[in-house]
């Protein structure tokens, strides 16, 4: 037998020569096991830390995603759109944090924008309803008769935030749909 396999059949631990290897096999929670004993409650710890950190990230994205949008889309403003047809379109709109100004509205007309306006003209019943002030609250959109068929109208209010330079809209009530004919 050469050197090479003489030596590859030497057990260095028992220092007697055998074939194969020993590999030492424990039990958890053997002292003699090599290496760093295994906790599971330190594993649970671990795992409700890293759940209570992901919950209380998610509630600060929540808050934060709030924040923004109440910043951004105030729930202030309150208003209807009361008639669409080939004529027109008409409606009033009130921003309850400042009633006693005129709000700037937008109407889309199939999705497309097709005038900007404010909300100044004279609506009696807004202010007998305890809305407004003042009467000065009703939009009326005139219109070039559209071509024929069925058509969306919608009225955006325009909310300045930001010091002005961020502007978003509010959609004010609901869409109307009218046929043209």
């Amino acid at each position: 037998m050469s050197d090479a396999a003489a030596r590859e059949l030497e057990n260095t631990e028992t220092a007697r020569a055998t074939a194969g290897l020993r590999v030492r096999v424990s039990a958890p929670g053997d002292p003699e096991a090599p290496g760093p004993p295994t906790r599971p409650a330190s594993r649970r710890r671990l795992a409700n830390l890293i759940l209570g950190k992901a919950f209380l990230e998610l509630l600060l994205l929540a808050a934060l995603a709030v924040s923004f949008h109440s910043n951004a889309f105030p729930p202030t403003f309150q208003g209807s759109l009361d008639l669409a047809e080939a004529r027109g379109v008409r409606g009033w709109v009130v921003d309850r944090s400042r009633p006693g100004e005129a709000v700037e509205v937008q109407l889309y007309l199939d999705g497309k924008f097709v005038a900007g306006g404010f909300a100044d003209q004279p609506r009696p019943d807004v202010q007998a309803q305890g809305f407004a002030p003042d009467e000065r609250h009703g939009f009326v959109f005139d219109l070039d008769p559209p071509r024929e068929g069925e058509h969306e109208a919608s009225v955006y209010a325009v909310h300045a935030s930001d010091e002005g330079s961020r502007r978003t809209l509010q959609l004010v009530g609901s869409p109307l749909r009218f046929n043209v004919r």
